[in-house]
């Protein structure tokens, strides 16, 4: 038995069928994946999937959710703890690649099966989507004059870039995949006229 599998067996049933379906997700597609083979993964019959999540469907929005929850709440936080201007705007390029570079599989699932979701649920998750982006626009808008127009486009350029290795599927060293994902953040924001320097990106 691998340490993986056993890591995984070890953690609470919910948070190891939400870890398992994130995998199938991520590796087959959200439609592709039955609860009978999320159950199978984890080792527990079909039905008993639905002691924790009531649907498929409920089992993708709390792994979306949480993977929001987590960008939010760092930005909030470096909203509150990093001095305004270019500081910031390297805290939030810091924290957004290493959960691009931590939390793959994760991120894989947010970005290509998120509009699998409900409507209502799919509105309410861009609802939070365009508050994080609002934190990286009043970041950017501190230190630049540019309009919030402006400024938007290049923070939705931005992620689209860093959420990229959504679709990286090669073997690539985590601190060779942060140092390339910070260089190429830290020179597009350069071009905007925010002097980062990309050897300030913690490799974590």
């Amino acid at each position: 038995m691998t340490d993986d599998v056993d890591r995984q067996r070890r953690l609470p049933r919910k948070a190891m069928l939400l870890r398992t379906s994130a995998h199938l997700f991520a590796a087959r597609g959200f439609r592709a994946v039955s609860i009978d083979d999320i159950g199978h993964a984890a080792g527990i019959s079909g039905p008993a999937v639905y002691r924790h999540f009531a649907t498929k469907s409920d089992i993708l929005l709390r792994l979306c959710d949480d993977a929001m929850d987590h960008l939010l709440e760092g930005s909030r936080r470096l909203s509150e703890d990093s001095p305004s201007g270019p500081l910031r705007v390297a805290a939030l390029v810091d924290m957004h690649v290493e959960f691009a570079v931590r939390e793959r599989v994760s991120l894989a699932v947010y970005v290509r099966e998120q509009m699998e979701l409900a409507p209502r649920d799919l509105r309410a998750l861009r609802a939070r989507q365009r508050e994080y982006e609002t934190a990286w626009v009043a970041a950017i808008r501190d230190f630049v004059d540019v309009s919030v127009a402006e400024a938007r486009v290049v923070v939705k350029l931005m992620l689209s870039m860093l959420n990229g290795t959504a679709h990286v599927r090669e073997p690539i060293p985590r601190t060779e995949l942060v140092a390339a994902l910070s260089k190429m953040a830290y020179g597009a924001l350069r071009e905007l006229g925010i002097p980062l320097d990309e050897t300030s990106a913690e490799v974590l």
